[in-house]
């Protein structure tokens, strides 16, 4: 499977990346992808309510959005420490059509880098890589008209306590422990993991 990563200018500005995801989601040719990263906000998935997930008078204490984006699956809080990848694809795959192994599929660029950096990882279903018994990244989809939208998360050096205090641990997303790669691979700048992340897109665009 050939993909290309798309040319954009680099914002920071959540809601104009989840626009671009939701956009590009439908409109984009081929297969094309992006790595892209937010300031300070928490994004839910479509079907969430915020009160049920946020703490949200500290939310607006700490002056951090809460969005919505337009896939499924749980809360995620962004920060510049957090990188995004989405992947907007035609489903003439068969394989694409099985939600559960498509999400392990196609969290390739993820588990390809950390192949990369020599970082053992274990699959969590449905949709978490685990390093060292703690959550580094996962993902969600939404499908629409013979498109798949797929995007998942890679924590490097993400402000772990801010998480902590704005997303609440009884929520229908389920928390869970977490951790950054840059415990595990110290001096991991989130810049030229971003790179990698770009890199491992684009060499193994594959679906096993």
């Amino acid at each position: 499977m050939k993909i290309e990563l798309i040319s954009e200018e680099t914002t920071f500005d959540p809601s104009l990346n989840l626009e671009r995801d939701a956009r590009y989601w439908k409109e984009a040719d081929g297969n094309q992808a992006r790595v892209w990263r937010n300031d300070r906000c928490v994004v839910l998935g479509r079907f969430l309510k915020p009160a049920d997930e946020v703490y949200l008078r500290k939310a607006e204490e700490m002056g951090v959005p809460v969005l919505k984006r337009a896939s499924g699956g749980g809360a995620v809080y962004h920060d510049l420490g957090n990188l995004n990848y989405s992947l907007y694809l035609d489903m003439e795959d068969p394989r694409l059509r099985d939600i559960g192994g498509s999400l392990r599929a196609l969290s390739y660029p993820v588990t390809s880098l950390l192949d990369r950096l020599g970082v053992t990882w274990e699959w969590v279903a449905p949709n978490n890589v685990y390093v060292k018994g703690r959550k580094i990244s996962g993902s969600a989809q939404a499908r629409r008209r013979g498109r798949l939208l797929h995007h998942g998360t890679l924590l490097v050096s993400c402000d772990l306590a801010a998480m902590r205090s704005l997303l609440k641990p009884s929520g229908r997303s389920r928390t869970a422990p977490v951790t950054n790669l840059a415990e595990t691979v110290p001096g991991s700048e989130v810049e030229r993991i971003e790179e990698l992340l770009s890199e491992a897109i684009v060499l193994r665009a594959e679906v096993e």
